[in-house]
């Protein structure tokens, strides 16, 4: 039943994101997405339950899931400083900087609503609960390394159509760096899927995870938005 419900996650993210790609200027930043959202969230809860995933084995019990969330919040904002700091050097490596198309058009009242209300809501809690909470929590039950490898796997296949959406929005779309960015997109999500199980299993609290995951974005987003070049003079 697991693996029908670790398909079932890719199918839906990447259907999910070609569909609703129209709706949200940014990735999972509209409604649409926060209704769906709230139905995968649900099918998560259900197959947790199937599953025998009790609150303590969703990562929901825990008595010190504020440890786990300060952790979380420190070590998601720490990784993507890390990644911004390296897109610092992108010129002397592809000769030109990375830029985020979507960004352009996008307000500082844009960018705060989106952090704060659709990237929680269309984004993280929904993925959160779904792979880090009844995907690891039942593949926890057959080991540690299943759970580490396998919701780290479908994470990074879940992100197929998004990693090539997010290159071909990009300064890199049409240069040779295009197809060695995808692979490296979905290498980095897979990383990404690893440490936030590995997280998930030391903490013993989802909190971890969903301020890791929220953190990760957030400063990505507020980096890249801040990197923006001027807009040249009007003549």
């Amino acid at each position: 039943m697991i693996w029908v419900f670790a398909a079932l996650l890719v199918g839906w993210g990447n259907v999910g994101s070609s569909l609703l790609a129209p709706t949200a200027p940014l990735p999972g930043g509209s409604w649409a997405f926060v209704g769906t959202g709230l139905g995968l969230t649900t099918v998560a809860l259900v197959v947790a339950r199937l599953g025998g995933l009790d609150r303590s084995g969703m990562g929901l019990a825990s008595d010190r899931w504020w440890r786990g969330a300060a952790l979380g919040l420190l070590a998601g904002a720490g990784i993507a400083l890390v990644g911004l700091v390296a897109l610092q050097a992108a010129p002397l490596v592809i000769g030109g900087p990375v830029v985020y198309d979507p960004l352009r058009d996008v307000t500082a009242v844009d960018l705060g609503r989106h952090l704060l209300v659709f990237l929680p809501l269309g984004t993280v809690l929904p993925e959160e609960v779904a792979f880090r909470g009844t995907l690891v929590g039942v593949l926890r039950t057959h080991g540690a390394r299943g759970a580490l490898l396998g919701s780290a796997g479908a994470f990074a296949l879940w992100h197929a159509v998004v990693a090539v959406v997010t290159v071909n929005d990009t300064t890199i779309a049409g240069s040779a760096w295009a197809i060695p960015a995808i692979a490296g997109a979905l290498a980095v999500v897979f990383a990404g899927g690893f440490v936030l199980a590995w997280l998930r299993l030391w903490t013993g609290a989802l909190a971890s995870t969903i301020a890791a995951h929220w953190a990760f974005n957030a400063t990505l987003l507020v980096g890249l938005w801040t990197m923006l070049p001027a807009p040249a003079p009007r003549p």
